[in-house]
């Protein structure tokens, strides 16, 4: 009976035993699983962590972007620019360019207009200054293109957003200032001291008046574009293209060669009746002229060359005198002796 009991607390003991190793075992197995969903889940709180910050990145640097653009966009820039454009009829041209600018909300600034001639030939050219919203200077670009050939086309800015802020700031500052005179105005007692106050505050108000001005001028020509449109009409008679000389037809150098000959034939026998009616004119006078020259001009010369024969007919009988002389008076000599 005893051995009995002692076997029964023997096996009761090894049961227990190993009903407590198998609950361990489990243990332990639902502790590795929670590590490992631990594990997991730490690493899903990264790649959730990871991705968060991805997405801050992204946004930031959209963020970035968008302030890089509004701050292009704030930029104050002064645009202007000058097209040469021909076209064929000056007029009708020039009210389109006007009517294209007033539907944008400009309007022409100035104009000139200029009406030129080569004998019978008669065009025109001449300008128009455009000043149309910054925005809708591309626009009017293109509508002037489309109005003719477009010969010349440039356009120049200038950024004046530094000159646009610092005159902002020396406004706030002057603004305080006369604020600041204004109370020491109000509260000076003496005569002296409220005139030189005054003086003062008036200096600081004309300040502010020329800089409000000036910043004005910077922001109308910031908001509307300057555009100078010159419009010319070709000149009549003169080709603008001229094709290469050896790429010519035959026909029309041939045709050409015509005309000139003709031209040529033409131009010389106008020029000779022009000058036929002159010939009569000059011939009278010189026909008189010698005529008189011819009447007197025979005895004259003769008188001269008798004269001239004679003198010399004269020196010759003195020259045989003399040698006459001059033999006598030897041979008288040689008697002597």
């Amino acid at each position: 009976m005893s051995r009995k009991i002692v076997v029964l607390a023997v096996a009761a003991t090894l049961l227990l035993a190993g009903c407590a190793g198998l609950g361990g075992n489990s243990a332990g197995g639902d502790g590795a699983q929670m590590a490992g969903d631990g594990g997991n889940g730490g690493s899903g709180g990264d790649d959730a962590g990871a991705t968060s910050g991805g997405q801050e990145n992204s946004d930031a640097s959209t963020n970035g972007n968008a302030q890089v653009n509004a701050a292009a966009q704030q930029r104050a820039i002064i645009r202007t620019g000058r097209m040469v454009v021909e076209v064929d009829n000056f007029s009708q041209r020039r009210n389109a360019i006007v009517s294209q600018a007033r539907e944008y909300g400009g309007y022409v600034s100035d104009s000139n207009q200029r009406l030129h001639r080569n004998g019978e030939a008669k065009w025109v050219s001449g300008y128009v200054v455009l000043r149309v919203p910054s925005e809708r200077y591309r626009a009017m670009q293109a509508a002037v293109g489309s109005e003719g050939t477009v010969v010349t086309e440039e356009t120049t800015t200038k950024d004046v957003t530094d000159q646009l802020v610092d005159l902002e700031a020396r406004l706030e500052n002057l603004e305080q200032r006369r604020d600041r005179l204004r109370t020491f105005y109000d509260r000076a007692n003496d005569t002296e001291e409220l005139l030189r106050i005054e003086e003062e505050l008036s200096d600081v108000q004309g300040e502010i008046e020329r800089l409000e001005a000036q910043k004005r001028s910077l922001e109308q020509r910031v908001a509307y574009s300057t555009l100078r449109v010159e419009l010319n009409e070709p000149q009549p008679g003169v080709t603008q293209i001229r094709t290469q000389y050896h790429e010519q037809s035959l026909a029309a150098v041939f045709m050409g060669s015509v005309r000139d000959v003709y031209v040529f034939g033409r131009a010389t026998l106008v020029t000779i009746a022009a000058v036929a009616p002159w010939l009569g004119v000059l011939a009278v006078p010189a026909l008189g002229l010698r005529w008189l020259l011819g009447g007197r001009g025979v005895p004259l010369v003769g008188r001269l060359r008798g004269g001239d024969s004679e003198t010399g007919d004269s020196d010759v009988d003195d020259s045989e005198a003399n040698d006459t002389s001059n033999e006598t008076t030897v041979i008288d000599d040689n008697e002597d002796r």
